[in-house]
């Protein structure tokens, strides 16, 4: 009898020493029993490599050297990866209790499906949970309208990311949304209504950069989202009415999905993995 599909988490990793050991203990303490994860640091000087050094026993792979940037240490993980199932956490970032085997779960369930992306909480530098990202159901319009998914909460098949090409590493801002785009392509996604992953907000956070630093910053991260646009959709970045008129749609198809008989047998399915034993849900 076959076991369960081999999971393959990558962390891509520069000078977060002070959010990279909550990170890795999110990986590590997951109860889901076929799982490898590999950290691929940018050569940080910050007392990263001794953290990760702290826990390679437990990795399947490490390395601390310089890089191309994040998307290239993201590509470099995937490519030594074994896993049929995968996906990347950052080195801020934190995955919920059972999110692998909640994942896992809902992708066996449906072969047709190629991604599965669930809900996100939002954390601030200390911990404290500051805000909450529910999802409706999966729109194909919504890459279209520059809508992204909440990248921690996401995992994949390996052959969709193959097929897709993996990562653009000539993106430093908006590299999940082109990939979300490419696997659009090739593959089905569905939302599962479960908090999978907490996404954290400090003050060197790209979002929180954005918001905070200088027009450079903000030009570039415009140009890559334009960019994305151009290339799949042949449009610019939607701004101003059609970006709220669309929100509101997405507000409105979440409220239905919520109230829907699907929605309560996930919610079902999700609350016996999060309490079960591995094997028995």
């Amino acid at each position: 009898m076959a076991g369960p599909p081999l999971v393959t988490i990558v962390t891509p990793s520069f000078n977060h020493s002070r959010f990279l050991e909550e990170t890795m203990l999110s990986v590590l303490r997951q109860d889901y029993p076929a799982l490898e994860y590999i950290v691929q640091d940018g050569g940080s000087t910050d007392g990263s490599v001794e953290i990760i050094r702290a826990y390679q026993d437990k990795l399947e792979y490490w390395e601390s050297e310089p890089d191309k940037g994040q998307s290239s240490a993201i590509n470099k993980g995937f490519a030594r990866a074994r896993g049929a199932i995968f996906a990347w956490l950052n080195s801020d970032d934190v995955l919920m209790p059972s999110a692998v085997r909640i994942a896992v779960h809902f992708l066996e369930a449906e072969p047709g499906v190629g991604l599965a992306y669930g809900d996100r909480v939002e954390i601030d530098a200390k911990g404290n949970t500051i805000g909450y990202l529910r999802c409706p159901p999966h729109d194909p319009e919504m890459f279209r309208k520059d809508v992204t998914l909440p990248q921690e909460t996401v995992f994949f098949r390996r052959e969709v990311f193959k097929a897709a090409g993996g990562l653009d590493e000539s993106l430093h801002f908006a590299m999940d949304l082109d990939l979300w785009c490419k696997i659009a392509r090739v593959a089905r996604m569905r939302h599962i209504p479960a908090f999978l992953a907490c996404f954290r907000r400090h003050k060197h956070s790209k979002s929180v950069v954005y918001d905070a630093v200088g027009d450079e910053t903000r030009r570039r991260y415009d140009e890559e989202r334009d960019l994305v646009m151009q290339r799949h959709f042949r449009r610019e970045m939607p701004r101003g009415l059609e970006r709220r008129l669309y929100h509101w749609r997405r507000k409105a198809a979440l409220y239905l999905a919520a109230t829907s008989a699907r929605h309560r047998a996930d919610l079902k399915i999700i609350a016996r993995l999060r309490t079960q034993s591995f094997g028995t849900a």
